[in-house]
């Protein structure tokens, strides 16, 4: 794994400062205030976050419940103003008032990361989303994953809002969560199987060495503020490929070594600099729900 390089003080509060305020797709607008008593520990945050969204896909296999076709296109809520706003629609008890099944969001990971990302900077706490791979799904197998990663007072802590319980999952190592850029030097330079990497051993056309670059771009665009549905798809390569040019390895190279985001400032020049890593105006949404389609964001 790559070691995290040194940082300044005054670049640390910087980053943290960054984190702390809301991004386009975080801000409540005007829900903000119905965030104001949810509380912000970690176990707290996340069974309030539990009882509020429900995953489309995999709470029947938890739960029992099957939601609607007719709904699904709730998955597709790009902002935190507009998922507060279909949440009040179905309850509009307080959020700390956990949800029936069939009162929740629908959602995926990337939204109960969103919802808790949205709290914490709410209450002024950095916070930010990462994209990658967890290994507590399925043994010996990263599966896609959104998990929260917030500054504790020391240093920043990753937690999993959707499934954690107790203490469970509050402080995730890297034995457990990875991030889309380390996945990819764990390809590039440790020899990694890409065919560990995806949605699951059962589905292994959605998985491999083009789907990392997706994860990777995801999460550049994370830590640029920008926090896209897991399904855009923009910049290097097509979907399912996994060749890309030479140059374009390079690139990838570039972003997945700033992965500690020991200083914003050089992955957010890379990716203000390059057209195949900056989130564009417009991206190819692969939606479970609608299907392809390009969409303005």
């Amino acid at each position: 794994m790559a070691t995290r390089p040194t940082q300044t003080v005054d670049n640390q509060i910087a980053e943290r400062e960054f984190y702390a305020t809301h991004s386009a797709n975080s801000n409540p607008g005007q829900y903000a205030h119905v965030l104001d008593t949810v509380p912000v520990d970690y176990p707290g945050l996340s069974r309030v976050v539990q009882g509020l969204i429900y995953h489309y896909m995999a709470g029947q296999y938890s739960y029992g419940y099957c939601p609607p076709k007719k709904r699904m296109g709730e998955i597709d809520s790009r902002t935190m103003e507009r998922m507060l706003g279909r949440i009040m629609e179905l309850d509009s008890r307080s959020l700390s008032e956990p949800r029936a099944f069939e009162n929740r969001l629908l959602g995926c990971c990337r939204d109960f990361s969103l919802l808790s990302c949205a709290i914490l900077r709410q209450h002024g706490t950095p916070a930010r989303l990462r994209y990658g791979f967890g290994s507590y799904f399925v043994p010996g197998y990263w599966i896609d994953h959104v998990i929260v990663e917030a500054w504790n007072g020391s240093r920043w802590q990753r937690f999993d809002s959707q499934v954690s319980n107790g203490i469970d999952k509050l402080d995730l190592p890297e034995t457990d969560f990875i991030t889309g850029g380390q996945a990819w030097q764990m390809i590039r330079s440790e020899g990694a199987d890409p065919a560990i990497f995806g949605l699951g051993p059962g589905v292994p056309e959605l998985s491999g060495a083009w789907f990392v670059r997706g994860r990777l771009r995801l999460d550049v665009a994370a830590l640029n503020k920008q926090e896209m549905l897991c399904w855009d798809e923009w910049g290097i390569g097509t979907l399912g490929e996994d060749h890309v040019s030479a140059a374009q390895e390079s690139l990838l190279d570039q972003a997945a070594a700033l992965w500690s985001k020991a200083d914003i400032a050089p992955l957010q020049a890379l990716s203000a600099a390059s057209a195949e890593l900056r989130v564009p105006q417009a991206v190819n949404c692969y939606s479970p729900a609608t299907g392809p389609h390009e969409v303005a964001v």
